[in-house]
């Protein structure tokens, strides 16, 4: 017999890997969750074979529960940069009296528990994978309180393990590590090329931190199979298919590609510093100080485990592959 999973964020960067890797699953079917059933991008999530798309929102605790139910394994995302970026935020921002990053921290902490709450109601539920990041504060001791979209993450996350332990037993927390294609969408990391034709990326922290690499657009399924149909739960899987330093990557960029390429920290009023918004300033200042002195994943923390630590082993492509499979053009040029 097969089983369901449902996937939360389906049309989403870390849904969609999930949805695709499913899909090559026999024994599983899918149901996707999207906020309009009816939208271009769902059509095509039901010409790849998905078996439903359903509408759902994650304002909506009974839309949940209507569309975990039959679930055997629930894949949940929240979102922070989407609602961030959103012109509609800034009047509800601006009613509550907080900047955009502080209001989108708590909205993406309240649909996290959310999940939790419906997902509790989910009879014959095997597998809850919660897309999580550490908390920068209670990691940092208090010391990087302004890093919102992580804290609001792991918020969720341990309200879910407060308030229902038998969930919780079923449960896996997969912290999706550095974006590999922050580099190519966020302006404010693309490199500038300098008078002596090498390009600088600007990195907003320091260069030889170690970091997660991720392609999360095909590696979020991989390591969400691994943790579904694992014989144990309870993990919290720091998840990358890289633990390097961005210079080393950048290394990697110009070996890869023939291009003369270097990184270099922003500071606050130098060039690429004047294209992140004001309120963001804070934030990315303390994460990556954060990084530095206390690791993307909180070194404090006991709980994560790494992708060798796990039942299932999940093969990934290297970053050099990746990078290879990269449009540049509009970077190189």
């Amino acid at each position: 017999m097969s089983k369901l999973i449902v996937v939360v964020g389906a049309t989403g960067t870390q849904g969609g890997s999930v949805v695709d890797t499913f899909l090559a699953e026999p024994r599983w079917k899918v149901r996707a969750l999207t906020r309009n059933a009816n939208s271009a991008s769902a059509e095509k999530l039901r010409a790849k074979g998905v078996h439903e798309v359903v509408t759902a929102s994650l304002d909506d605790i009974s839309s949940l529960v209507r569309a975990f139910k039959g679930a055997h394994a629930i894949f949940s995302v929240t979102d922070f940069w989407g609602p961030y970026y959103d012109p509609a935020t800034t009047p509800k921002a601006t009613a509550a009296g907080q900047p955009k990053n502080v209001w989108a921290g708590q909205n993406e902490e309240r649909q996290g528990k959310n999940v939790f709450d419906a997902a509790a109601q989910t009879e014959g539920l095997e597998r809850l994978i919660f897309s999580g990041l550490s908390n920068a504060t209670k990691w940092s001791g208090g010391k990087y309180t302004h890093v919102y979209h992580f804290d609001s993450k792991a918020r969720a996350a341990e309200y879910g393990q407060a308030t229902y332990p038998d969930l919780w037993k079923k449960t896996n927390i997969i912290q999706v590590g550095f974006y590999l294609s922050n580099i190519l969408t966020f302006p404010f990391m693309r490199p500038q090329k300098g008078a002596d034709g090498v390009y600088n990326f600007s990195f907003s922290g320091a260069t030889d931190t170690k970091l997660p690499l991720t392609a999360a657009e095909e590696d979020t399924g991989a390591f969400t199979r691994a943790l579904v149909v694992s014989p144990s739960a309870g993990k919290n899987l720091i998840a990358y298919r890289a633990w390097m330093p961005m210079d080393e990557f950048v290394a990697i960029v110009s070996q890869t590609l023939g291009v003369k390429a270097g990184i270099k920290a922003m500071s606050p009023g130098g060039g690429a510093w004047g294209d992140i918004p004001e309120d963001l300033r804070e934030e990315l200042t303390d994460n990556a100080s954060y990084f530095a002195d206390f690791g993307y994943e909180g070194r404090d923390d006991p709980s994560p485990v790494h992708p060798k630590d796990l039942d299932v082993q999940v093969r990934l492509p290297s970053v050099e592959e990746w990078i290879k499979k990269q449009d540049w053009s509009a970077i190189f040029n």
